[in-house]
């Protein structure tokens, strides 16, 4: 008995080991990944021959340390099991009993389990470690996720429809509530959450992942909004994060660019993947989308753009508060400000980054003050203002959380669709500002916002 109970015990100090050392497991797993990333990219040679050289060295020591794990968790069985036979050996003169015996593998077995029976604490974004490890192996490396988008683009794409349906604003401006709205339409198709970490590749992600409805929670924001893994949300800025390799996220802004033709038409291509239907037209919310506009305009004047807007003083408090929240949810967990960098939402938090529109200027002063983000509003909608081109609908937020439908028909009117469902909840978000603000700034932007009303 004394023999089963020292294996038990001994396989759940050795596994107990393994899982306090997991994390060079992950480690691997990560640069494992990051070396094949690297293979599947498409620089210069030596550049890549390079980089190579520089992550297979880290791999290397990552192998190792993780071989080590498992060598030590072995000697801890080994050892325990060659003491035991040395005790029998001096005290009884009996061999012990043999591994392959069932109650030698039941021993093992229940001592191997212990140290998993603790669960493994989550982060308090709700992602558990696998998952966290998962994201980073798929989201971090741009190279793989472009090889399988264009694996699945030649064996699931569609046609092409070039007339989709962008919802965008400066955030905090109802951006999210106006999509899910027109998302619940079978006209429209759009990325939600399920889609997650795939994002290039969501139908090979959908043959291992099939999530359930299950229950909504509101969402980190605190804001009232209801999410499931079937929301709809802001995930395709993650697209043109790969397909640029990030050049336009600057150390301290976003910066507008031009998208190429061969760009825009790769666009159609994620769009083609995410539609299940020719008939079915793409939807997405994506607050960066300004910055790209003119390009995409340049070579498709059939794309339409809703884009949301707010009074300047209570907008630019709804941000500054969200910024607030968002740096203190990232101070107490990192995966958060990893999953929104990901994601490219730099629009409040400790990597926040304000948009630097050709012609604009970056807001100055203090994050904690009322000012910059009335800046942040100035610059934003002052260029919304010079968009040209047709297809751009401009809608107040005040005027859609009072009469929703009347502003959801405005954007479904060009593809001669109407809102048939019960009518959403109207609702009044006003919020009282009583923090300190330069008359000055808010007075140009109070001109700026009559000037996006007569947009309507």
């Amino acid at each position: 008995m004394a023999f089963y109970f020292i294996l038990a015990l001994s396989a759940s100090l050795a596994f107990g080991l393994i899982r306090w050392g997991r994390k060079s497991f992950y480690r691997l797993a990560i640069s494992s990944t990051r070396v094949l990333d690297i293979m599947l990219g498409d620089q210069d040679e030596d550049e890549k021959l390079e980089e190579l050289q520089s992550h297979t060295g880290k791999l290397i020591l990552n192998l190792l340390a993780f071989i080590g794990l498992l060598i030590a968790a072995a000697a801890i069985i080994l050892i325990s099991l060659n003491l035991h036979d040395i005790f029998n050996a001096l005290e009884e003169g009996e061999a012990a009993p043999e591994l392959s015996s069932w109650q030698s593998i039941l021993a093992l077995s229940v001592g191997a389990t212990i140290p998993f029976l603790v669960p493994f604490k989550k982060s308090p974004s709700g992602y558990s470690e696998l998952a966290m490890l998962l994201h980073r192996m798929v989201l971090n490396n741009y190279h793989l996720g472009l090889k399988l988008f264009r694996r699945e683009v030649k064996s699931k794409g569609i046609e092409k429809r070039k007339d989709f349906l962008i919802i965008s604003g400066l955030a905090r401006a109802g951006t999210t509530s106006f999509m899910n709205h027109l998302a619940t339409l079978p006209q429209f198709r759009s990325l939600n959450y399920g889609n997650m970490p795939f994002l290039l590749s969501p139908h090979l992600w959908s043959r291992f992942y099939k999530p359930k409805a299950g229950a909504s929670k509101e969402r980190s924001h605190k804001d009232g909004i209801q999410l499931g893994m079937n929301s709809n949300e802001a995930l395709e800025e993650y697209f043109f994060k790969a397909i640029s390799k990030d050049s336009y996220i600057k150390e301290h802004c976003l910066e507008e660019y031009r998208l190429s033709a061969d760009a825009h038409e790769s666009y159609l291509d994620y769009q083609s993947i995410i539609r299940q239907s020719p008939e079915q037209i793409y939807l997405a919310k994506n607050n960066n989308f300004l910055l790209r506009y003119r390009g995409l305009r340049e070579e498709n004047s059939e794309f339409h753009l809703v884009l949301l807007f707010r009074q300047p003083l209570f907008h630019a408090a709804s941000l500054r508060s969200m910024h607030q929240r968002y740096c203190q949810m990232q101070s107490e967990d990192v995966f958060v400000l990893e999953y929104m960098n990901w994601l490219g939402h730099h629009e409040f938090g400790l990597d926040q980054k304000p948009f630097l529109f050709e012609g604009g200027q970056l807001p100055e002063g203090d994050k904690s003050e009322l000012n910059y983000w009335l800046q942040i509003w100035i610059e934003y909608y002052r260029f919304a203002l010079k968009l040209e081109g047709p297809n751009i609908h401009f809608i107040p937020y005040e005027a859609f959380c009072a009469e929703p439908v009347t502003y959801i028909n405005r954007a479904l009117a060009p593809f001669q669709l109407k809102w048939e469902q019960d009518a959403p909840q109207a609702f009044i978000n006003q919020r009282k500002v009583d923090l300190e603000y330069d008359q000055a700034l808010h007075s140009e932007a109070l001109e700026i916002y009559a000037q996006l009303q007569k947009r309507l």
